[in-house]
């Protein structure tokens, strides 16, 4: 509103007079380079559009893994009285907006999230996080035409959104139309975050910020040193390629693998100091509410279910967070099972010390799992030990075996 107004110099001057510095009005392409900027720090391979709407403005980008493409901003927000035909005329003149193009729309701003809170409100979604929600087009456009009505449903859309709520719908609507994207993926992120990263973050330019993040956790909660790295280069072997894949799929599917296994060794020591009872209902209460933006929902349920399980086994009698129960297939849900066992097979063996798990290796030949023990750890082998072995061999669908 403030680039477009005439009369800009009436607000920003006396405004910069009492900040005491001058206030500098974005360009539409210092605005779409920091939206994009900002959502690319978590999800630096996005592929999509994306979309953010202010209440006098609608910026959308263009982004093809990571990079922007294009860029383009209309007058129209929240905030305006515009209709339907001069929405679509608007967005019909940019050519590279189009249909089939991408099939992701991802959302920014208070519209976009408030969209989000009325899809898990409505849909009874179980995980109460926003950014990385993943609203169906179907759902999107359902929900989208309900705010649209005369007399419009807007259940679980903040009390504050409400008045300016149906002309958002009608933006996002008829975006959505023009697109035709099969989701929309709501972010968390905003300008605010593409101005950090330019100017604070520069030096962790590509940085993993989940690896970053459960880092610092590792740092402050585990008890003694080298453990994560110990027990990250323990578990490489649990993983399990998907059926029918090539060597590239593999490949990816690796690398995601371990982001996670790091992760997860990082995170392995979160409530060490907790009643046993509800250690791992804590724990992965707490993996769920992780102040972070990288990590997808389906990311978020993988972590939380491997630490549930690192603390709690096999044991059904214990708290457990109900949205364990969701998001995740089966296949990637009993991946995160046998991680959480075999870090509780792989900290009790070793009492917690890196040193105690140098004396084990793991190998995998996709039929028998077997545990490799030095001399020096002979002794720890007993029943308890053997125990929660086969119970990791047995979650990852392999047989047994020991070797000393």
């Amino acid at each position: 509103a403030v680039r477009r107004a005439v009369n800009a110099a009436d607000f920003t001057e006396p405004a910069g007079q009492i900040l005491g510095q001058p206030i500098t009005v974005l360009s539409q392409s210092d605005e779409a380079h920091h939206v994009s900027r900002g959502l690319t720090l978590n999800m630096p391979q996005a592929t999509g559009y994306v979309a953010d709407l202010g209440g006098g403005s609608l910026e959308i980008v263009d982004l093809e893994s990571g990079k922007m493409q294009h860029s383009t901003s209309f007058n129209f927000g929240h905030l305006s009285e515009v209709g339907r035909d001069e929405i679509e005329a608007a967005m019909t003149s940019v050519p590279w907006l189009a249909e089939g193009r991408h099939s992701a729309l991802y959302g920014v701003g208070g519209s976009f999230r408030a969209l989000g809170l009325a899809y898990i409100e409505q849909t009874g979604y179980p995980l109460p996080v926003l950014h990385g929600l993943r609203i169906p087009g179907r759902s999107a456009t359902s929900l989208l035409k309900a705010f649209c009505r005369s007399t419009p449903d807007l259940s679980g859309v903040p009390l504050g959104r409400q008045k300016t709520m149906p002309m958002a719908a009608h933006i996002m609507r008829t975006l959505l139309d023009r697109i035709n994207a099969d989701r929309i993926i709501v972010s968390g992120t905003s300008i605010r975050d593409g101005l950090i990263a330019d100017r604070e973050l520069a030096d962790l330019e590509g940085a993993d910020f989940l690896h970053v993040v459960s880092s610092e956790i590792s740092r402050a909660s585990h008890r003694f040193a080298d453990v994560p790295d110990a027990l990250s280069a323990l578990l490489q072997p649990m993983f399990s390629p998907p059926a029918g894949a090539d060597a590239g799929k593999v490949a990816i599917a690796r690398g995601k693998f371990e982001r996670l296994l790091e992760a997860a060794c990082n995170l392995s020591d979160l409530c060490w100091n907790e009643h046993e009872d509800v250690r791992g209902d804590l724990a992965a209460r707490r993996v769920l509410g992780l102040p972070v933006n990288c990590v997808t929902h389906k990311e978020r349920i993988w972590l939380a279910t491997a630490i549930y399980h690192r603390y709690v086994g096999r044991k059904t009698n214990k708290p457990r967070p109900p949205e364990l129960g969701f998001i995740l297939n089966r296949r990637r849900r009993a991946e995160a099972t046998t991680i959480g066992l075999g870090l509780r097979f792989a900290l009790t063996f070793s009492g917690g010390t890196a040193d105690g798990l140098k004396g084990i290796r793991l190998t995998n030949d996709g039929e028998t799992l077997t545990l490799h023990v030095s001399k020096a750890c002979v002794r720890l082998v007993d029943n308890h030990a053997r125990r929660r072995f086969n119970q990791l061999a047995q979650s990852a669908d392999l047989a047994a075996e020991i070797t000393m």
